[in-house]
């Protein structure tokens, strides 16, 4: 059965578009498209489908990237077990049909997979091209060798995710990041072959050098003539320069460029440039290359922290795993914006990728939206943290994953800090054996890219600093665990020189809609050992007593240290929560609350900033069944912000905010006590019950909280903020009665009819008032009709494990989110939302051609 052709354009290419005899211009020498659509997929192993005649008629067709494993229903009986989130793995395989055009001339036809999770096998035409066992790396294959002019090639795929447990956290399975074809002359800028530094970058002048690795396949020695130019800067003048290439060689020539009163890139102002190389081939044009780059400089100081074209910046940071929630690992590239359009309006200003090499569209739209970077390669060295796990090819393969992931995104400006791991096992125990691993990955780092730091992050500075890793680390990464967040000016003191940033602090977990009134630390339960206490920074514990175990006869360095966090009441108010649903009173931690973090990381200059843990919730790593995921995010897997979510935007966002938790809606508490908090960047907040007023608050910047004990009465809370005495914002929480009603709306005011627009549909349950009801919990029909069909639906409850293709799902605490992809064809796409019992709800939304990105 012949498979039809499904290659998207990314740019203005015509295969077959040139006359017979038309000489090729270097624009036309290099077609770069996106291979997406209609690919013949089979769970299994089918050791023939590699040959191009093996007949797949029956395999289903998917689009990529494709994520299988997230199709599945999660099972305890799962190999994967937790850190999976008990989904299935397997083997499975690819197959597409690639058109190679009659008049492919020289050129030569290249993919490359921007990431294939794990143990990749590429064949074309029944010949293998190669093998990939890292499941993050991006990799190229030539495949003019096996295809022939004017004829269709097969492309199979063999992915091999069965050995679990492999990975710590759920990994996805399959072809689960974008493909690529390109058509490029055989005298070529190589694969990632720019690398523009910016040597000199300030408000008056920036200098721009390019270095430019040209290969020479053309079969014959060669003169090629290199420029470089800004295209949208007619002013600059291009620079030239001239290489002699052997057949088969390839050489790097450096190019330079300046530029007057350059517009920088930063966070607030992420101002990018197209630098085009264009290569001659004695004297005949032959290749066009575009490298979008940033101007900008950066520098780390052991004093003072990290300066962003030499101004101070404090890093606010999030940890980021690569999964998002019903969509698992293949996760669609508007669902990327909008979850760093969310963290944006946080005032998040950089993203660490835990644990391993992002995706290019992740840096991409990074560099768009003004994001830093500290882009991570490894979760382990030679020490495995699981049976199957990368130290089984680090021998073979750590240099080569290390060196590519640099040379693929070295010219990203967001990107400050390389990290070369993360609690890696020989850094963490402090194993001598570790040293020259360290000292090999920082010489590698260097070699590829002299411009930017590396790092680590290290979950236990104590044994890491003793055994002398710290000076093999251009900058230390602190993760908390080991007592590391209570070291910050000790070891400042003790290292000068040393510089230092939080890389996984603050751990805390809460649940959206979930409220407890005690207390709890993750690991006291079960812990046996003596315990340090710490008082807060903030002076919260300066009226209560410390527990008994922080007095001067508990050991200096116990095995438990933890900073208190006072109950709120002294008896639980809220006892009715499942156990397994954290608070989001912000008193759910594992070291340290986020205000207590924040606290440090604000007030000490040296400490470059934090990266808490995390942003989003994600997939796996859970503490067992019946979990799927954890609840450390302070947004949920929908992308609902939680409550910790609007402490960061009072302390990281000017606009005047205020938040009230917890919610409102509490039958049966009738005359209870109940705290009351507010999060602000406002200078006072004014809280009324009902319209009568139960006080004004001044904001403390050192406790950072604003707190009131109200008598639970139904009706309206209302909290003011004020600055230089007048209102500037309010937040209002209504007590609701029973469900009557469900609502919809669209967060896109239209969307892509491409086949990879994405609809991000919320439905929430209310009352007859149209009220919203936090505990309401229906099960959620959910259809669609037009141009677009139902991804899954994310209710964001760690304990659902509803598979996430049906379409229906429980509402957890009032909401609900549908992901609708669009088809290729513009029209109205209509979502219907019902449920037993209450009013159904529709919304429209336009589904439309030629949309632009956003």
């Amino acid at each position: 059965m012949p498979m039809p052709a499904s290659i998207w354009p990314t740019a203005a290419s015509n295969w077959r578009g040139r006359r017979r005899g038309q000489p090729w211009g270097a624009e036309e020498m290099r077609t770069r498209t996106r291979i997406a659509f209609d690919w013949r997929f089979a769970l299994g192993d089918f050791p023939q489908a590699a040959q191009p005649d093996f007949d797949d008629s029956r395999w289903r067709l998917v689009d990529v990237p494709h994520d299988w494993s997230i199709e599945g229903t999660p099972h305890p009986d799962q190999p994967s077990g937790a850190a999976g989130g008990f989904f299935p793995g397997g083997i499975g395989w690819y197959r597409k049909r690639l058109d190679i055009p009659a008049d492919l001339g020289e050129r030569r036809v290249l993919i490359e997979f921007d990431g294939v999770y794990m143990n990749s096998q590429v064949w074309c035409n029944g010949r293998l091209c190669g093998e990939r066992p890292y499941g993050y790396s991006s990799f190229c294959y030539d495949l003019t060798p096996f295809v022939r002019p004017g004829e269709p090639a097969c492309l199979a795929v063999r992915v091999d995710n069965a050995r679990q447990k492999n990975c710590r956290w759920y990994s996805g399975s399959g072809i689960y990041r974008h493909v690529w074809l390109t058509l490029a002359g055989p005298v070529r800028v190589a694969p990632w072959g720019t690398f523009v530094t910016t040597p000199e970058a300030n408000a008056e002048k920036a200098v721009l050098q390019c270095a430019v690795t040209i290969v020479n396949q053309s079969g014959s020695e060669t003169e090629a003539e290199i420029s470089a130019e800004l295209p949208e800067e007619p002013g600059v003048t291009p620079d030239r320069a001239m290489l002699h290439l052997a057949a088969g060689e390839e050489g790097t020539a450096t190019l330079r460029l300046e530029l007057r009163r350059p517009q920088l890139w930063a966070p607030e102002t992420p101002r990018l440039y197209t630098l085009r190389t264009v290569v001659k081939r004695n004297g005949t044009p032959a290749d066009r290359y575009d490298t979008r780059c940033g101007i900008r400089s950066i520098r780390f100081d052991s004093e003072r922290g990290f300066f962003l074209n030499d101004r101070p910046v404090k890093v606010r940071g999030v940890n980021e795993h690569h999964d998002a929630g019903c969509v698992g690992a293949a996760v669609p590239d508007d669902m990327i914006r909008r979850r760093l359009r969310i963290l944006k309006q946080m005032g998040c200003n950089a993203i660490r990728t835990a644990h391993n090499p992002a995706a290019p569209v992740l840096l991409e739209l990074c560099d768009e939206m003004g994001f830093l970077v500290v882009e991570e390669a490894f979760d382990e060295w030679k020490e495995g943290k699981t049976p199957f796990g990368y130290h089984l090819y680090w021998d073979a393969w750590w240099e080569r994953d290390l060196a590519d992931m640099i040379r693929r995104d070295r010219n990203h400006p967001c990107i400050i800090l390389w990290s070369v791991g993360n609690e890696i096992r020989e850094v963490r125990e402090g194993r001598p054996e570790g040293l020259p691993i360290m000292e090999a990955l920082r010489a590698v780092c260097h070699r590829e890219d002299p411009t930017r730091p590396m790092t680590c992050g290290c979950c236990n500075s104590r044994a890491t600093l003793a055994a002398g890793y710290g000076p093999r680390m251009d900058v230390v990464g602190y993760n908390g665990g080991g007592g590391s967040c209570f070291d910050y000016e000790k070891d400042h003191a003790a290292h000068p020189g040393m510089i230092l940033f939080a890389s996984e602090h603050p751990h805390t977990l809460q649940t959206r809609g979930v409220y407890r009134t005690r207390t709890w630390y993750r690991d006291l339960a079960h812990h046996k050992g003596p315990v340090r206490w710490y008082a807060s920074p903030r002076g919260a514990d300066a009226e209560r007593r410390l527990p008994p175990a922080a007095d001067a006869t508990a050991q200096d360095r116990p095995p438990l240290e933890l900073m208190h966090v006072p109950d709120l009441t002294d008896e639980e108010l809220f006892p009715h929560f499942d156990p397994h649903y954290l608070s989001s009173y912000g008193n759910a931690i594992v070291r340290m609350s986020i205000l207590d973090s924040w606290s440090l990381t604000s007030r000490l200059p040296f400490l470059c900033g934090e990266f808490r843990w995390t942003g989003f919730d994600y997939l796996g790593e859970c503490y067992g069944w019946p979990a799927k995921s954890w609840n450390f995010g302070i947004i949920d897997l929908c992308g609902f912000p939680k409550d910790a979510y609007y402490f960061y935007q009072s302390r990281w966002t000017a606009e005047p905010m205020v938040h009230l938790l917890p919610h409102w809606t509490w039958p049966g508490w009738e005359g209870k006590v109940i705290p009351v908090l507010a999060y602000s960047n406002c200078e006072r907040v004014e809280l009324f019950l009902n319209d009568a007023s139960l006080g004004a608050r001044v904001m403390d910047n050192k406790v950072m909280e604003l707190r009131w004990d109200v008598p639970y009465h139904p009706g309206v809370l209302r909290a003011v903020g004020y600055r230089d005495g007048q209102p500037v914002a309010v937040c209002i929480h209504q007590t609701a009665s029973a469900p009557a009603a469900l609502r919809l709306f669209c967060e896109e005011a239209a969307l892509r009819a491409d086949r990879t627009g994405i609809g991000h549909v919320v439905a929430t349950v209310v009352d007859e008032q149209g009220r919203f009801v936090p505990g309401a919990d229906p099960d959620i029909t959910v259809n669609v009709e037009g141009p677009a069909r139902l991804l899954g639906l994310e209710n964001g409850d760690p304990l659902d494990t509803t598979n996430y293709r049906w379409n229906h799902r429980r509402a957890f605490h009032g909401m609900l989110l549908a992901v609708v992809r669009t088809e290729d064809r513009p029209g109205t796409v209509t979502i219907r939302a019902e449920a037993r019992g209450l009013r159904s709800a529709v919304c429209r939304v336009e589904a439309q051609e030629a949309l632009p990105w956003t």
